[in-house]
């Protein structure tokens, strides 16, 4: 355990660090990104799909634009589908960007713009628990149309949901300065 005392002399004993102050964030949970029903052509995969083993993500690109009242996400994103075709792994990607505005008063603690302008430099994006809904619809080429293609083809149309909690954090960055010295008694 380490000990700050006072110094004798501050010159001598000034720590100076930078660090992150979180003013505001934003927190919402199982955000829906995507939304979408799309059809998977035979010819792609070599077949129907049977089942989808398992689901993935791949953030491209996170990112914020701090506008005058209101910060913009984006996120790009590849969701990436395991699937069996006639018992074969086969991968199928969805590649799509999420766009959300976040207005300063949806933030904990609400911002004036005044606030927002003086004391904001930048906003960290945190995503985490992806999760998904998926359903096998049936074939495109089905009369039912299940995809709602205008031309139906040979393939098998797939609904996806993706959901995830995004966090916005946003700070400014201040000098902070300490004196002390450390305890020779202590053991580091």
């Amino acid at each position: 355990m380490s000990r700050l005392l006072k110094c004798e002399f501050p010159e001598g004993c000034m720590l100076d660090l930078w660090a992150k102050v979180i003013k505001a964030k934003y927190i919402e949970k199982q955000v829906k990104v995507l939304d979408t029903v799309f059809c998977v052509p035979d010819e792609q995969v070599g077949g129907k799909v049977s089942c989808v083993e398992d689901i993935k993500v791949k953030v491209i690109k996170a990112y914020e634009d701090l506008c005058f009242n209101k910060v913009k996400v984006f996120i790009d994103y590849e969701v990436i589908l395991f699937v069996l075709v006639e018992g074969e792994y086969q991968i199928i990607t969805v590649t799509d960007r999420y766009e959300q505005s976040i207005e300063l008063d949806e933030f904990d603690p609400p911002l004036t713009s005044e606030e927002f302008r003086n004391e904001i430099e930048q906003s960290e994006i945190i995503l985490k628990n992806w999760s998904f809904d998926f359903e096998i619809k049936g074939n495109c080429e089905d009369s039912s149309n299940p995809c709602k293609l205008t031309t139906p083809i040979k393939g098998t149309c797939i609904g996806l949901k993706v959901y995830v909690d995004i966090i916005d954090k946003l700070g400014k960055f201040h000098d902070v300065v300490v004196y002390g010295e450390l305890d020779p008694d202590v053991d580091y």
